[in-house]
């Protein structure tokens, strides 16, 4: 069975929610977040930065997210969730998949990371400067989306299990409103009764 290592809203909500999507069965641990246990000997052992989501799938470790999502799909989708390789949409799934993490979330994982290294003195422009980039980005979404259902047109898929979870992020970090086209299109992907599920998995 796949195991995920997980901390509740992180990106491990992506592997979750794919294993839902699929029926994929899978058992999920939640870590101590704390840095003394992430980077402890036990821990960097399945981690070898202290990060979570780390999957763990008979005797495969992986721990980039998005890399979890295209796995679990190809492994286990039995051609759900995703073009073939030949379809024209494959590069549009491939690129908006890579975009919501390398891209979107980047800006909002900023914030994060700012804040946590400077708990106590946290420098407002940076932070206005990130939450500035992670805006755009959501604008280059809601310009891509515009009235398509999902990123592929009519499909779910992988792509939007990605994008997503960039949301969310956004949603608490940068914690400003959705224009009315995403926030139509998140009310889409949480009334998922995947998603739903992946929420309550977690908690």
């Amino acid at each position: 069975m796949i195991k995920i290592y997980h901390f509740p809203n992180t990106r491990g909500l992506r592997a979750i929610w794919t294993c839902e999507e699929l029926n994929v069965p899978y058992k999920i641990q939640i870590i101590d977040f704390s840095p003394k246990y992430r980077f402890s000997p036990e821990f960097l052992q399945i981690s070898p930065i202290g990060k979570v989501p780390i999957l763990q799938d008979d005797s495969i470790t992986m721990s980039e997210s998005g890399a979890m999502v295209h796995y679990l799909i190809d492994k286990y989708g039995a051609g759900k969730l995703r073009p073939t390789i030949d379809h024209p949409l494959y590069p549009t799934y491939l690129e908006w998949s890579w975009f919501a993490e390398a891209t979107f979330t980047s800006s909002s994982s900023e914030i994060i990371r700012h804040k946590r290294a400077f708990p106590e003195d946290a420098n407002i422009e940076v932070i206005t400067e990130f939450k500035r980039r992670a805006t755009f980005c959501l604008e280059a979404v809601m310009r891509f989306l515009g009235e398509k259902k999902w990123l592929l047109g009519e499909d779910f898929s992988g792509a939007d299990i990605m994008m997503g979870i960039a949301l969310t992020t956004y949603m608490r970090h940068v914690a400003e409103p959705f224009p009315p086209v995403m926030q139509s299109y998140f009310d889409r992907l949480s009334a998922r009764p995947a998603f739903i599920r992946t929420k309550q998995a977690e908690s």
